[in-house]
């Protein structure tokens, strides 16, 4: 046994361990993934691709005026008081009814980020590095095939993005990935039978999301078509939307959420990039789905400077306390280029009170559905992926007096999502007496993979093509191969 290393091989060590790790490569998916594990056969499942918030690109119906998705001369601008209207989500009056000014609907997932700085066009690549991912397996997704007739040649399409308004509730978007995923499947089946002579495929369906998508497509599965019932009752957690999934992939998901989504909600988001216009309170404020990012009050993720709690962060009475986003006095000029017709300073703060209202108590119920500990059934695979290399905001204080937040602790993460937020892990709880040292989580993972990336580059890495790859078309799965096709010996 070594008691000590003489310094000469102390040095010739790390000159092997130096050697070595300079001499790791990354994966050669060309090879692994060739044309024969490429090819398109009944044996693969439709792959649908879900983006985060921000990912699908959104239009104006009235005019085809782009208001996200390409940051371009002519795209709306919330510095002027059209483009304001058309990227701010509906406020919700309080009896119950809807601002009419929103003609906006989901026009396709956000492949590029367009940018135009100086004049000079810039692109950014979003969610593109997934397909492109997927196109290393033989994928073929529809979006890119619409607008290139020619590029598939006579193969069908296996692959889809599901875009949506992520202004909205996740529970509201979340029924129409139910009906996507039927049209995804009645679709593939219809391929199916004419290609192959398979009548009546019982086709089921791959999952890919990144960030909120995820919150999304959990909800989907354990509710279905419910979402949240007017009655303010609970949904009934029956699984259905998962009978035509089989495999579900969550990249940077933010399952027990985010104290970025406090702070943009309080402060406004300039979303980074300096030449980009500035979306403020009354913006951010309006979107729903933005306050179901909001972390737990049991994890203890925000507090006074006393370190003492500040109340439910889903509690309207803490917003008031605090006069946060939409009750921000700030707002009042905001509120008036929304609201032009009404001349009461007052009337416009009330309509903003019951939509923050609205939206907290919406965000709670959301929360408390996709909390409840609950197995999926066993034919129903998840992973996770997830990014812990970047110190990542765990903790933050409450300045009242100077209306700031204040970082207490940071935890490993990728930049955006903490690693406990990712796993839902429950020893985050400060009611609990004891910890232990194996996860709690109310999510049954099959699997977890954890990476050095950013959230972002989470899905850049080629070590998570390769897994993402092996598990969509090579790891067996719990019923055997698809559509009942009995295994040879």
């Amino acid at each position: 046994m070594f008691k000590f290393i003489q310094p000469f091989a102390l040095i010739a060590l790390l000159a092997v361990l130096s050697a070595c790790s300079s001499s790791i490569k990354e994966p050669a998916l060309e090879l692994t993934y060739n044309q024969k594990a490429a090819q398109q056969t009944p044996y693969r499942n439709p792959v649908i691709v879900i983006p985060g918030i921000l990912g699908s690109k959104l239009k104006d119906i009235r005019d085809d005026q782009v208001v996200w998705g390409a940051f371009v001369s002519g795209a709306a601008d919330p510095q002027k008081d059209e483009g304001l209207k058309r990227i701010t989500a509906p406020y919700i009056y309080p009896d119950g009814s809807l601002t009419n000014w929103s003609h906006v609907e989901p026009n396709g997932a956000l492949e590029e980020i367009k940018l135009q700085l100086l004049g000079i066009p810039l692109k950014i690549k979003a969610y593109a590095q997934i397909i492109e991912a997927l196109s290393i397996g033989g994928y073929r997704e529809k979006q890119i095939g619409d607008a290139n007739d020619e590029i598939y040649d006579d193969t069908h399409y296996t692959a889809f993005q599901f875009d949506y308004d992520w202004r909205l509730s996740n529970a509201e978007n979340s029924k129409r990935l139910f009906r996507f995923i039927q049209s995804v499947r009645e679709h593939t089946a219809r391929i199916y039978e004419t290609r192959y002579g398979i009548e009546d495929a019982d086709v089921k369906v791959d999952i890919v999301a990144h960030s909120m998508g995820g919150l999304l497509t959990r909800f989907m599965l354990r509710y279905g078509e419910q979402g949240l019932p007017e009655d303010g009752s609970a949904p009934i957690l029956d699984w259905s939307g998962s009978l035509g999934v089989e495999r579900v992939i969550l990249i940077g998901t933010p399952n027990a959420g985010s104290v970025h989504a406090l702070t943009e909600l309080v402060n406004g988001k300039n979303f980074g990039w300096p030449f980009l216009p500035f979306y403020n309170q009354g913006v951010l404020g309006s979107f729903a789905s933005l306050y179901q990012l909001l972390p737990r009050d049991r994890h203890n993720a925000v507090v006074d400077m006393e370190n003492r709690p500040l109340g439910s962060l889903y509690d309207i009475k803490t917003w008031e306390r605090y006069q946060w986003g939409l009750l921000d006095p700030k707002m009042d000029k905001t509120f008036a280029r929304l609201f032009p017709e009404i001349e009461s300073a007052e009337e416009r703060r009330k309509i903003a009170h019951h939509t923050l209202k609205t939206h907290l108590e919406e965000a709670r119920r959301f929360t408390e559905a996709i909390d409840i500990p609950a197995a999926p059934p066993e034919r129903l695979l998840f992973d996770l992926v997830l990014g812990d290399v970047d110190p990542t905001m765990r903790t933050v204080a409450f300045d009242a007096e100077k209306r700031k937040f204040i970082t207490l602790s940071e935890m490993p993460g990728d930049g955006t999502v903490v690693r406990y937020s990712a796993l839902m892990d429950e020893r985050e709880d400060g009611n609990l007496s004891i910890w232990t040292p194996k996860l709690r989580s109310p999510i049954a993972f099959d699997n977890v993979m954890i990476l050095p990336y950013d959230h972002i580059g989470l899905t850049q890495s080629k070590v998570f093509i390769n897994n993402m790859l092996y598990w969509l078309l090579v790891e067996p799965r719990p019923s055997g191969t698809p559509l009942g096709y009995p295994l040879k010996p």
